[in-house]
């Protein structure tokens, strides 16, 4: 393995380095349960028994790697607090390292429920601390005057969400271009900087949609297919809110059955196994998206009203446990072939899709010259990571999906 400059750490790169760098490509592409100790050895040229010169088992593996990325985060951040210039510098100095196009992809830390006690502990400790940080330097920003007001925790999860999702973001839609991360950072910080829409608060009285055209119509209980029906979309639900919160791999049958009142048997009634639960919660998120962005294209108003009522709604059906949608973060490459190449195809149309509405808005003047495309991966990552911090108790789903929808219209500069 050729030897290459650390950015992160600042020094000369070594085999544990190689080691964890591809352990969290790993972890990234298969999730927990199917990173091999293995094909990590394997792919560097080492035998499993040297691998544990290194690592004691895959727990402490995947602690490692997640510890590692925090770390990294942790440097960025710091390093971000004393660039020069506003608050706002500082935050887009943040997410130009966090998405350095040479930097290899962290480990997401989607699955860190998996891991024993006291190590997950540890690992919530330090991603809550870079939080913190994060919502520091927003707030400095606000005091310089540089960042608009704004619920400073939201959008500091926000960033973190942003910067979770783009190094991923190629496994699920396939992308092959060498300038993905370059052009998805570049929408990270116009969103972040001044957002998408040329008159803000003109944007912002858009006319809402109706979350109803997200429900299931209700059928016949006293119908076979339709009562199986509407118990499959129960069960979907309750395994893709405890899916989002703990991960796939740190949630089992057993768990989602008792959520929804059931045995493990009634639940594979419906199911084949747990990968095609999986890929049935999937299916039944990409739908949702799906109906959004149709009724975005049949909505009436500008072009950035329309796109800006299609974030509220899928903001909006990712905080309420009604609908929650399964977030794709890790494990694409977990699921089986077929239908993981439905998926990619699915999340590659609604890449383009959401940005294809926002684009008729540079012909009627209602919205900013951008990278359209990167603005939405960025906007994707944003309330793809709802699910990993909000909880009530911090603030109402209005709140959060007021400051998203202004997020994008509005970015967060001072104006």
């Amino acid at each position: 393995m050729k030897a290459a400059k650390d950015k992160a750490g600042g020094g000369r790169r070594s085999k544990r380095d190689g080691v964890l760098d591809e352990a969290a490509a790993r972890l990234n592409a298969r999730g927990v349960s199917l990173a091999s100790l293995s094909e990590v050895a394997q792919a560097l040229g080492l035998t499993r028994a040297a691998l544990y010169y290194y690592v004691e088992d895959r727990d402490d593996l995947v602690f490692q790697c997640y510890r590692r990325a925090c770390e990294a985060m942790a440097r960025d951040v710091d390093a971000a607090a004393k660039a020069p210039g506003t608050g706002l510098d500082r935050l887009k100095a943040f997410i130009e390292l966090a998405l350095e196009e040479d930097r290899p992809e962290p480990a997401v830390l989607s699955e860190v429920a998996s891991l024993p006690s006291p190590q997950r502990e540890t690992i919530e400790a330090l991603h809550h601390g870079n939080v913190a940080q994060l919502v520091d330097l927003i707030e400095a920003g606000q005091r310089d005057g540089s960042i608009r007001p704004c619920h400073a925790l939201i959008a500091a999860q926000a960033v973190v969400g942003m910067v979770s999702w783009i190094p991923l973001a190629p496994r699920w839609t396939g992308e092959a271009d060498p300038d993905f991360r370059t052009k998805a950072k570049a929408g990270a910080l116009a969103l972040v900087g001044e957002g998408i829409a040329v008159d803000p608060e003109r944007a912002l009285a858009y006319r809402p949609l109706d979350i109803a055209i997200l429900r299931p119509e209700r059928g016949n209980l006293f119908d076979r297919d339709q009562a199986g029906a509407m118990k499959l979309e129960e069960l979907l639900r309750a395994a893709s809110r405890l899916f989002n919160r703990k991960g796939v791999d740190a949630t089992s049958v057993d768990e989602i059955a008792a959520e929804v009142g059931a045995t493990k048997g009634v639940v594979y009634h419906y199911l084949i196994d747990k990968p095609d639960l999986v890929v049935r919660c999937y299916r039944r998120g990409f739908a949702m998206s799906d109906r959004i962005l149709r009724a975005v294209e049949m909505a009436g108003g500008s072009a950035v009203e329309r796109a800006l009522a299609g974030t509220a709604l899928l903001v909006e059906a990712n905080v309420r446990d009604e609908f929650c949608p399964l977030a794709p973060l890790a494990g694409v490459e977990a699921l089986p072939s077929d239908a993981r190449e439905e998926i990619v195809d699915r999340v590659r149309g609604l890449e383009h899709g959401y940005p294809d509405v926002a684009r008729e808005g540079l012909a009627d003047g209602t919205v900013r010259n951008v990278d359209l495309t990167g603005v939405a991966l960025a906007m994707a990552g944003a309330f793809g990571w709802l699910h990993k911090w909000f909880t009530p108790d911090i603030a109402t789903p209005e709140v959060v999906v007021r400051e998203h929808v202004r997020l994008l219209a509005a970015g967060l500069a001072a104006r």
